[in-house]
């Protein structure tokens, strides 16, 4: 059994896409867990207009994204999760082609690449990654210049159990996950295109773009992900 993590905040404009994109990989025992941070648009409306017995739909109370992913993967079920933004669009095959690699690797968690893309599915960079093997940075380098991306993350079920609870203050849900796998369990990256990322306006995350956090912030929060990934 899978369980494909997302959530959802005010994601009405994009959501049906994906939707769309994931829902025929889904074998008839995986589930979508959607947990929802108090959207005020039509999203659940339209996630729950698709009528389907695999679509499970949670509320997160207003929590912030990372402790909505975190309210996901707590109500998840399956062997295997993968993280699921909102506004993205999945490619046909990325489903079976994560676990395949996975399974086949023996790893916990494998990264896959993706196409950065606009608003309107125009391509900005065919290739986010562009190592062959991101994932041979160190752990400290990536605190300092992260590489891991959650939404082209799949991971199992004994790293999910392991790194929850989150710390308090995280507020990227994919940060914490990888920088507790990469340093407890073992990590693969797969060089192939599975997924359109999108880039809009009101997107929650800064990957092909530029981050509106100030230095003191950025300088913080690593060093406040570094002491509990150092205790972890």
């Amino acid at each position: 059994m899978r369980s494909v993590c997302m959530a959802t905040y005010n994601g009405a404009k994009y959501i049906k896409e994906q939707l769309d994109s994931i829902l025929p990989q889904l074998r008839e025992d995986d589930e979508l867990i959607v947990s929802d941070d108090a959207s005020s648009d039509a999203t659940l409306e339209i996630v729950r207009s698709y009528n389907d017995s695999r679509i499970k739909i949670f509320n997160n109370e207003n929590h912030g994204v990372a402790h909505n992913f975190e309210n996901a993967m707590r109500k998840a079920s399956g062997e295997i999760l993968y993280f699921a933004d909102q506004d993205d669009v999945w490619l046909p095959g990325k489903l079976d082609r994560m676990e395949t690699f996975l399974r086949e690797g023996n790893y916990d968690v494998v990264l896959c690449n993706c196409s950065l893309v606009d608003a309107n599915l125009k391509v900005i960079k065919e290739r986010h990654y562009d190592e062959k093997w991101p994932m041979k940075k160190s752990l400290l380098k990536n605190i300092v210049n992260n590489c891991w991306l959650g939404a082209c993350m799949a991971f199992t079920k004994e790293l999910k159990d392991a790194c929850m609870p989150f710390p308090p203050k995280v507020v990227a849900h994919d940060l914490w996950v990888s920088y507790y796998a990469q340093k407890h369990f073992k990590c693969g990256y797969m060089d192939e295109v599975l997924q359109l990322y999108r880039r809009h306006e009101n997107t929650v995350s800064f990957t092909g773009g530029k981050s509106k956090n100030s230095l003191y912030f950025k300088i913080a929060y690593r060093l406040y992900l570094a002491w509990h990934i150092l205790w972890a």
